[in-house]
């Protein structure tokens, strides 16, 4: 009965996701006229407006946060996160002002795709290697142009729960060689709303996301050594959550 609802309810959930993409799309439409690197710092409100309407009158998730007061005042800052679950986006968009990178398939979903180009998210064919260089190139615009970005170093959701070991720091490089501003966070929950293995939503749901404080690079440090640094401190968070341990129940 539960997974029947949970079925259920995913499938209205997208529908529900489809329509608050094309409310909060139409308001930002005007800012397709300036250049890339330049209107994510307005039209990213419109993803937030999204990101909101999913997690309140969408699955009513209880979320806490912490240490959102660590957010630079300034825009042009890289969060990296664990990645439990799409709700992870959801949540940095947010509470972050940040958009991330995705992969190309999501551009052509209807509305959602058009906001996050608008917003400053980074399509990308996964199986180009000339691609993934785009991506480096595209994240250096939207960055020195004042857009905000979220990255899972991971590439894709956990399915077990635990962080994979083996991950890319290429955009927290790119981002300390640029002397961007780098923090850490992560997010727990997330999986008992939206689970990565099946399609299926539960509402009323507990979900956090923490930000920790700014890691700036410190002297005779490499770009490589301030990403892994980051990316540590990420793993040490999320221990800290119990959220680098295997799900109790599969989700």
């Amino acid at each position: 009965m539960k997974q029947a609802f949970g079925t259920l309810y995913a499938i209205g959930g997208i529908g529900l996701t489809l329509v608050w993409a094309a409310l909060s799309t139409l308001p930002i439409l005007p800012f397709a006229l300036l250049p890339r690197g330049r209107r994510e710092r307005y039209a990213i409100r419109g993803a937030q407006w999204w990101a909101w309407m999913v997690l309140r009158p969408t699955v009513f998730a209880r979320v806490t946060t912490v240490g959102l007061e660590h957010l630079p005042p300034e825009d042009g800052y890289l969060v990296a996160c664990n990645h439990r679950s799409w709700i992870d986006v959801v949540l940095l968009q947010l509470y972050t002002k940040s958009n991330g990178v995705s992969k190309k398939e999501v551009a052509w979903v209807p509305f959602f795709g058009l906001n996050g180009w608008l917003s400053g998210a980074i399509f990308f064919d996964r199986s180009s290697r000339m691609a993934r260089g785009r991506v480096v190139s595209d994240a250096v615009r939207l960055l020195t142009g004042g857009a905000n970005l979220h990255v899972f170093p991971e590439g894709t959701r956990t399915r077990d729960g635990k962080l994979r070991e083996k991950v890319s720091l290429r955009l927290l490089e790119t981002a300390s060689e640029l002397g961007r501003p780098l923090l850490p966070a992560v997010t727990w929950g997330t999986e008992n709303v939206v689970p990565a293995s099946r399609l299926y939503a539960m509402p009323f749901q507990a979900v956090g996301l923490e930000v920790g404080a700014p890691m700036p690079r410190l002297p005779d440090e490499s770009a490589s050594e301030h990403a892994a640094r980051v990316w540590e401190e990420v793993r040490r968070m999320a221990a800290r959550r119990g959220v680098d341990q295997a799900f109790a129940v599969s989700a």
